[in-house]
């Protein structure tokens, strides 16, 4: 099901981030329903197996791309001694898009986004990655692994950390209530959802943004899409909106996170825009294992935020690390 391939590493690489940029040892892509998905995977740097703590699976949120991550995060878990495995979600970075407008962040069901992550798990992490296995997710990506892990169990998963997890929006009873205007047909779907549109550089003002304090690791993103157009993305779909907001729904039915057996440690940014991360208190309750870490101060993008608040992200994931892996 997974194929090796040279061709799905980055066509570049900026400069200015060279320094800590980690390219992945192995990139391949796998097919799944209707589109190839892009994944990476990083082995610890000069081991024998004895240094090696473990397995990091890393999933990105709405519109990154391995990159993103790859500048820093990457290095920072191959220090800890973990391997990582990521995967770009369909319809972003170099997996598949689903529309002839490369720049439409759009999706037809999130059970697809779950179909996915399941086989990159089956098909990629489970029959390779040392264990333990950590998940270490973010945002959309967050609230896909919280599905799967409550629909089809623990895998080869032994504990996770969630950051700014899609639990419920800031502006979601707004989202829902265009939606039930809108009929549900491909022409409206798939339309840019209202105040978004193509990914402009010029118009990505960094003191208006609301994703991190952070100037240098907000601009990974321009510097990526300009070292590869193909990672660019521009805002999503009205069928995405859609969409989320019918998994945001199913994700807090009744009995359904408490399915979700394995720990997991739930990180809110203090001063998220786009999550409403007074839902998260109400989830970790509902977990059985479940903790809540809150980095006040802190966007929405915890890992891309100054230094010193992504050392308090770093805190939590070395404590669960320690705590529930026993290292």
């Amino acid at each position: 099901m997974s194929d090796d391939d040279p061709t799905a590493a980055p066509a570049g690489v900026p400069a200015e981030l060279g320094a800590t940029y980690r390219p992945a040892e192995r990139y391949g892509f796998l097919q799944a329903s209707s589109a190839r998905l892009r994944y990476a995977c990083w082995n610890v740097p000069g081991t024998a197996s004895g240094k090696v703590k473990g397995t990091v699976v890393l999933l990105g949120g709405r519109a990154e791309f391995i990159e993103k991550y790859a500048t820093e995060v990457v290095g920072e878990l191959l220090g800890r001694g973990y391997c990582v495995y990521a995967l770009d979600w369909r319809g972003q970075g170099l997996s598949d898009r689903l529309l002839a407008d490369r720049g439409k962040g759009h999706i037809d069901n999130f059970s697809t986004y779950m179909a996915d992550l399941q086989l990159f798990l089956d098909k990629v992490v489970a029959p390779t990655a040392p264990r333990p296995i950590l998940a270490l997710c973010h945002s959309m990506g967050a609230h896909i692994m919280m599905r799967v892990l409550a629909e089809n169990g623990p895998g080869p998963i032994s504990a996770g950390v969630l950051c700014s997890p899609m639990t419920a929006l800031k502006r979601e009873a707004m989202l829902r209530s265009v939606l039930m205007l809108m009929p549900e047909l491909p022409a409206i779907d798939e339309r840019y959802l209202f105040g978004t549109g193509p990914f402009v550089v010029f118009a990505r003002e960094f003191g208006s943004n609301i994703v991190t304090h952070d100037e240098r690791r907000y601009r990974f993103t321009d510097k990526w899409f300009a070292a590869d157009p193909r990672l660019a993305l521009g805002g999503p779909t009205l069928g995405w909106g859609r969409q989320a907001a019918r998994s945001m729904t199913a994700a807090v039915a009744p009995g359904y996170l408490e399915r979700i057996e394995l720990p997991l440690v739930l990180i809110s940014a203090g001063e998220d825009a786009l999550i409403d991360s007074h839902s998260h208190s109400a989830v970790v309750a509902r977990l059985k294992h479940g903790d809540h870490v809150t980095v006040a101060g802190a966007k929405h993008e915890v890992m891309m935020e100054t230094d010193a608040l992504r050392g308090l992200f770093w805190e939590a994931f070395d404590r669960l690390a320690k705590g529930v892996l026993g290292q």
